[in-house]
């Protein structure tokens, strides 16, 4: 999902009639730390909670005839959807609290800047504040190297160029490629699903599937070695084209996203046991996506636990190990984040 605010507006693509809202994830808080490389600060003000179908339980998603009108809200199907806040205010609460309730010491946390300087102020030390261009002129390159210069952006991410009907190795993004490789930014790049029935008419009507190609990475990551590079949703689900990628480039990293707690559980599960058996355990990152169902954070880390073909030291990590690398966190930083919590 690239960004909050779109994911708000277009969250009823995967709505559900609402039913029954269950209880949170039923998970033990991991007694170790937790890195999440994929939050996003949003705004809401709804009059009804959005709901939205966990892949812990069977999901269907109905065919359409195209000569009726649909509501969005029977594109996804589920028995017991989860409901998002309705308030920015409960948006923000519910996230950092379960952030804090699993162990998350670390969050990546993209949206507008203002929006993510007041969640930073409102959890000082948890969050790592990303930023990414809006546009791809230069106004936009020189307000995010500002941006970074300011110490509010440390990542950027997320790339949604796949959103706006672009190859990630588009003419138009090479100077933003060129500007995180000489500032060792990290990038975080969606490239997966987005929301049901994108193809619909829908007012994320630029989005284009076929743009989930992890292939369009590969001049970005010649003409810059040195480039620090994670694929958000891991191209889902295109699982044999990353692998491909991962085996060639041997810097470039994924993150779960929201595939790891709102795609049907199989299916998830079927895509990250084939990388994890390609070999590829040490280069795959935990990332909720929290958009705006906070729930989703423990979901997200239930699912990874609950992986019968994990072990111990793989999830561990998915959870903490692989992120600490990919950020080049120091060891004093590593030490505090395992420390207990005041």
């Amino acid at each position: 999902m690239a960004e909050a605010t779109r994911c708000w507006r277009t969250a009823a693509m995967f709505a559900v009639a609402i039913l029954a809202a269950p209880a949170a994830a039923k998970t033990a808080t991991p007694l170790l730390p937790v890195i999440d490389m994929h939050v996003h600060a949003g705004r809401l003000n709804m009059q009804t909670p959005v709901p939205v179908c966990p892949g812990n339980q069977p999901i269907s998603y109905p065919a359409l005839d195209p000569r009726e009108v649909v509501p969005a809200a029977q594109l996804t199907q589920c028995a017991k959807p989860i409901l998002s806040p309705t308030t920015s205010a409960e948006l923000k609460k519910q996230t950092i609290a379960e952030l804090r309730r699993f162990n998350v010491r670390r969050a990546v946390l993209a949206g507008r800047p203002e929006l993510v300087r007041d969640w930073s102020e409102a959890a000082p030390g948890l969050f790592i504040p990303a930023a990414a261009p809006t546009q791809s002129s230069a106004p936009a390159i020189t307000a995010l190297r500002k941006l970074h210069e300011m110490g509010q952006a440390a990542v950027f991410a997320e790339i949604g160029a796949q959103y706006a009907g672009m190859r990630a190795d588009d003419p138009k993004l090479a100077a933003f490629w060129a500007l995180a490789e000489s500032l060792d930014v990290p990038v975080g790049i969606h490239l997966g699903e987005g929301t049901t029935g994108q193809g619909e008419g829908s007012v994320a009507d630029a989005y284009r599937a076929s743009l989930t190609s992890p292939f369009q990475l590969e001049d970005v990551l010649r003409k810059h070695p040195r480039l620090r590079l994670y694929v958000m949703h891991a191209a889902s689900p295109l699982t044999d084209e990353m692998i491909a990628m991962l085996f060639t480039h041997a810097t470039l990293y994924v993150d779960v996203a929201a595939n790891v707690w709102n795609m049907p559980r199989a299916q998830f599960y079927d895509q990250l046991k084939r990388l994890v058996d390609a070999g590829f355990s040490s280069r795959i990152l935990f990332g909720s996506d929290q958009t705006i169902w906070p729930q989703g954070i423990g979901l997200a880390i239930q699912s990874i636990e609950e992986a019968s073909f994990l072990t111990a030291e793989q999830k561990r990590d998915i959870f903490y190990n692989n992120a600490a690398r990919f950020l080049r966190l120091t060891k004093q930083q590593i030490a505090e984040d395992h420390e207990p919590r005041p």
